[in-house]
């Protein structure tokens, strides 16, 4: 399930309810509107870099829109770990 088809989910609940409607978090709409995709990409990229993942400003875009895409993140994770480490066997790259 994709964020926006949650929250349009989320929004026919809460319309069909009696109850105040539920508020869900996206930072991309939130009540700052402060953070946008850039701002995104440039924590996470800060993040990677701490954790010293080696993956670029490019994939990580590329992974949140097939994330938003509904592409399971686990298994996205799973591939790219996997790719890094062929492209280290074959001495394409260098191990982190």
């Amino acid at each position: 399930m994709t964020l926006s088809n949650g929250i349009r989910k989320a929004d026919a609940l809460a319309s069909e309810s009696e109850s105040t409607p539920m508020k869900i978090f996206d930072s991309r709409n939130s009540c700052s509107n402060s953070i946008s995709a850039q701002d995104d990409v440039d924590i996470l990229y800060e993040i990677s870099l701490l954790l010293d993942t080696g993956v670029d400003k490019d994939t990580i875009s590329l992974c949140l829109k097939l994330c938003d895409n509904g592409v399971n993140p686990e298994a996205l994770a799973n591939t790219i770990r996997d790719l890094q480490d062929r492209a280290i066997s074959q001495g394409n790259i260098k191990a982190a």
